[in-house]
């Protein structure tokens, strides 16, 4: 399954569908964030931005949407939401939070490195 179905999956059972503008701007800034890491750091002018240009709207709007998408989980299925986040959570994630809450469950997902490290 691509990383893309996967967090398409994951925010299907969160109650998050193709009906709120958020399921594809989430699913478009978790894949650039699992691209990039480092991107979650500077979130507003790198993956916001470039999710906006992909979907033709303002990086603001892309912002509001993910924001509603975590608020819609957290109303829909909070224990889903806390257990991919691996720890207890008092309330609805930010933005932010709701993508750093779904690269890490991808990334703790994929299978380990079976390469070995060079002598």
């Amino acid at each position: 399954m691509s990383d893309l179905s996967r967090i398409y999956s994951e925010l299907q059972l969160l109650g998050v569908t193709p009906n709120y503008k958020g399921y594809r701007q989430t699913a478009l800034a978790v894949e650039l964030a699992l691209q990039n890491e480092e991107s979650l750091s500077h979130i507003t002018k790198g993956v916001y931005k470039a999710v906006a240009a992909q979907t033709g709207c303002t990086k603001f709007s892309v912002e509001r949407n993910i924001r509603t998408a975590a608020h819609v989980a957290w109303e829909i299925n909070p224990a889903r939401l806390a257990a991919l986040a691996g720890y207890p959570i008092s309330s609805a994630p930010s933005a932010l939070g709701l993508v750093t809450i779904l690269v890490s469950h991808i990334q703790r997902a994929q299978p380990a490195s079976t390469e070995s490290p060079a002598p």
